[in-house]
């Protein structure tokens, strides 16, 4: 499977090179084994960026194994 990012991020830009193919199952499991979170982990430089949570939803998505729904992160200050 392809993943291709567009953003005005250029870490995330970067990412592109590293997920052109991706086989499903290097990615799916658990974070320390996840091929996205090592890439992410190559381009990123904090930890908090969602993207990557967001690129594997969408890989879950695309091979059946979760539904299409939206995932929402709103985070207020008290």
């Amino acid at each position: 499977m392809r993943v291709a990012l567009s953003s005005g991020c250029e870490m995330l830009e970067r990412m592109n090179g590293d997920l052109k193919e991706v086989d499903w199952r290097e990615t799916l499991g658990s974070l320390k084994n996840s091929l996205v979170y090592r890439v992410a982990s190559q381009h990123i430089s904090h930890a908090a960026c969602p993207v990557p949570s967001a690129i594997l939803k969408a890989i879950e998505v695309e091979v059946g194994a979760a539904l299409s729904q939206d995932v929402t992160m709103t985070i207020e200050r008290s």
